[in-house]
């Protein structure tokens, strides 16, 4: 979701004069993703079913917004790094294009049932959803990576770890509300990974 904020050189590369590279050609597809994640978003936002249930108390909406929206803030100070080399630069264009990649695609089978507050609309287990229970989560984390090699630093790893916590916190959040909702949730847990495929 943060594949502006590296991407932002290759509009210059466009419009001069020099051949572009397999890197702006990364960030371009990246670039891609990102803006079809972000309107499938705002498509499903408007279009998604009503809850049938909500999670109650302020902590999990304070740790949505957290989560969501810490490390797009925290950018807007953050200095990239400028010694990089072409293939750190390439792997992380690969990883963001991966996580927004996957995005899309996790986003595709949520469908109507997208929320960022944790709120309960259906169970989803096929696609994605098979293989562990919060695909969007690893999809996003898989971009965030990509973005730390742009910033690293001991504040930018400060601060990827706060947004992890914060999204762990959301996973738990979502879990309770879901095993709350749906009887048929505790065994879809028992048989499937939280967010890293056959490990945990």
């Amino acid at each position: 979701m943060v594949a502006a904020v590296v991407s932002f050189g290759v509009g210059a590369t466009l419009f001069n004069d020099m051949p572009l590279t397999g890197l702006d050609y990364a960030r371009i597809a990246s670039k891609t993703c990102l803006v079809s994640f972000l309107a499938m978003m705002g498509y499903l936002t408007i279009v998604r079913a009503s809850p049938v249930a909500r999670a109650s108390g302020w902590q999990p909406r304070i740790s949505a917004l957290i989560g969501t929206n810490l490390i797009f803030v925290a950018l807007l100070f953050l200095t990239p790094r400028s010694d990089l080399s072409v293939s750190q630069h390439l792997l992380s264009a690969a990883l963001i294009l991966t996580g927004n990649g996957l995005c899309v695609y996790v986003l595709s089978h949520l469908g109507r049932s997208f929320s960022i507050m944790p709120e309960a609309r259906r169970l989803v287990s096929d696609g994605p959803y098979r293989v562990v229970r919060h695909p969007l989560y690893l999809a996003e984390q898989i971009a965030v990576l990509g973005i730390f090699i742009q910033f690293a630093s001991m504040v930018t790893a400060v601060l990827v770890s706060v947004h992890f916590a914060f999204q762990l916190r959301r996973m738990f959040n979502e879990e309770k509300l879901l095993s709350e909702t749906f009887p048929e949730y505790p065994a879809y847990m028992r048989r499937t990974a939280r967010l890293v495929p056959a490990i945990w």
